[in-house]
């Protein structure tokens, strides 16, 4: 229940266009000859605009100033001349920033400002935490941005992961393949759709029962489970199926003050949030969320108010008793406000770049009111999930899963691939396998075999990102306590935010797989101070490896020293896994996988 705090992903982002220069010397107002193009001079970026139906330059702004992160190559754009490229000082790697986010833009790099790891204090989070990383600049063409000296063609080689090509009815992408070759793929703007398998086994046969778990557990691990069938919520106003009333609330102090951005900040989270459970219950799980329109002002400055029970001993048997006690000063304010009678779970946010407190997480605790007592679940927001830059409403969703009763945390502790496994990454689908687990995941949408009486198949799938009412999950009984899951990520809805620049590399799709094993249904291993140690294998879910080794270049640092890349298969890779073999045979608009014995 403790969540995995994600450092950095080693990714490799894109940035936005470098500009080209020439000799002559833009002026803003002066005369261009195509609208479009960019010169930089002395520092700033000049651009030829169309004002007053004449082509004329811009004026200037630092080149550095911009802060999108897409670059776009051209084969035909001249090249920088170095006498005229103004020289940039990036700062040391691992020296302290200021402010998450900023980035300085070099040649071939850029340096960004960003989080180091856990911080239990104010002083650790400047100090220790803030700091600048070096990143590549990669660069991806496309059919504006690259005369390319061989037309593209499907199926054809090419040479840079991610690069695209229109063509009629769609785009051809450069992916991977195996043997670590590039390929031409075509991809159809509007998506083709396939018949979902049809399972040969009953559904209920890929259900696995908790209570053929063999082994002992511990207090921590007496309310985790992966497996059939999930106990109720702690909470009984909680509905998995149903309506669920949550609030909001946005707090500041007198020396700390809220911003104007409160409004949109607060219309943006909800939509989302309603948005997640609309889709990923299947429409079977309501929220409905109550904020506020303005700062709920505490009376005090912050100091006044800590919030380091849960840094203290998070793992000690008083831990959420001693949050509750601490969040009862918020809580003494919002019951000013609101009959808290009708809510089962208040989120607390405050301004931005708020390093001054950690985050408590209550669950199912009593709380005084002004009309008496009510048990809550609160949720206040914390210096590490500021520097993570984590989405708000991700981090209202994640720990509301857990009152679900869902474990989370696997497969891939930390890795970014899903809402459960980190909700600072980039996927913020949730994990078929958990759907399946609440229910919410329909039967037409699961491929279910036995391994007993497997069948060879042809199953296709397609991303977990994506909406929409195709096959999500092929899950293979293995045994009473055991199955092999598959699923595919990519780039979509629920993977595409590029919040605090985090994002899929170019060309990125995949085929995963993982095993469920409900002996290893145990808590998520972690430190006093609440903060996760960095290890997969203690999970109930594990990702396994591509069969004889990658087949791409998807280089990511994850979890305990792992490299995602080792983990997803590409065209033509295969996985064995305890004699079953799954082959990836096609991709384009969605990815088949072949089911046969090894």
């Amino acid at each position: 229940m403790k969540r995995r705090l994600v450092i950095c992903f080693n990714l490799i982002f894109c940035l936005s266009a470098l500009p080209a220069f020439s000799a002559s010397a833009p002026k803003a107002g002066t005369a261009c000859n195509k609208k479009g193009i960019s010169k930089t001079y002395k520092g700033k970026e000049f651009q030829c605009i169309n004002k007053g139906g004449k082509l004329v330059w811009s004026k200037g702004k630092t080149a550095t100033q911009d802060s999108s992160i897409r670059t776009r190559n051209s084969a035909s754009a001249p090249k920088p001349s170095p006498s005229l490229a103004p020289k940039v000082q990036l700062p040391t790697e691992w020296s302290n920033c200021k402010k998450i986010g900023e980035k300085i833009i070099g040649t071939t790099t850029y340096m960004r400002c960003s989080w180091a790891g856990h911080a239990n204090t104010t002083a650790e989070a400047l100090n220790r935490s803030l700091v600048w990383r070096s990143f590549p600049i990669v660069k991806v063409s496309s059919t504006k941005s690259n005369n390319y000296s061989v037309t593209p063609v499907e199926n054809f080689k090419c040479t840079n992961s991610g690069d695209t090509f229109d063509v009629p009815g769609g785009i051809l992408e450069c992916r991977w393949v195996n043997g670590l070759n590039l390929q031409w793929i075509k991809i159809n703007t509007v998506k083709k759709t396939f018949t979902n398998a049809k399972s040969p086994v009953p559904i209920d046969t890929c259900r696995l029962q908790n209570s053929a778990m063999t082994v002992a557990r511990g207090d921590r691990d007496s309310t985790q489970f992966a497996g059939f069938p999930l106990p109720k919520p702690w909470m009984d106003v909680m509905q998995v199926k149903g309506k669920n009333d949550v609030l909001i609330v946005p707090i500041d102090f007198p020396d700390f003050p809220g911003g104007p951005e409160l409004k949109s900040q607060l219309e943006y989270d909800t939509k989302w949030m309603v948005d997640w459970y609309n889709y990923f219950s299947n429409g079977q799980s309501q929220f409905r969320v109550t904020t506020m329109n303005s700062w709920l002002r505490m009376p005090k400055n912050q100091s006044a108010y800590p919030t380091d029970s849960k840094s203290t001993d998070a793992l000690a048997a008083d831990s959420n008793k001693r949050q509750s006690l601490q969040a009862q000063n918020f809580i003494d304010e919002i019951t000013k406000v609101f009959d808290l009678r009708q809510f089962s779970t208040v989120y607390v946010m405050y301004p931005e770049d708020n390093y001054d407190h950690s985050d408590l997480i209550v669950r199912n605790q009593p709380f005084k009111i002004k009309e008496g007592e009510v048990n809550l679940n609160f949720f206040s927001w914390g210096r590490n999930l500021t520097g993570m830059e984590t989405l708000k409403w991700a981090y209202y969703i994640h720990e509301t899963l857990h009152d679900f009763r869902i474990t989370g945390h696997a497969p891939g502790n930390g890795w970014p691939l899903g809402i459960m496994t980190s909700q600072s990454g980039i996927g913020l689908a949730m994990n078929p396998w958990e759907q399946f687990l609440l229910d919410w995941l329909p039967a037409e949408q699961i491929y279910c075999d036995d391994v007993q009486t497997l069948k060879n198949a042809r199953v296709s799938l397609s991303p977990v990102e994506r909406e929409d009412k195709q096959t999500k999950m092929v899950i293979i009984r293995l045994s009473p306590t055991k199955a092999i899951v598959v699923e595919s990520h990519g780039i979509d809805k629920w993977s595409n935010f590029k919040f605090g620049d985090r994002e899929f590399p170019p060309g990125f799709y995949s085929i995963m797989a993982y095993v469920v094993d409900l002996n290893k249904t145990v808590a998520p291993p972690s430190r006093p101070d609440g903060s996760s140690i960095e290890n997969d294998d203690w999970a109930w879910a594990v990702f396994q490896k591509v069969q004889g080794g990658s087949s791409n270049n998807f280089q990511r640092m994850v979890g305990d020293r792992k490299n995602l890349r080792d983990y997803v298969a590409v065209l033509g890779d295969s996985f064995v896994i305890e004699g079953v073999r799954i082959k990836f045979v096609a991709t384009g608009d969605y990815e088949t996988i072949e089911i046969s014995r090894a």
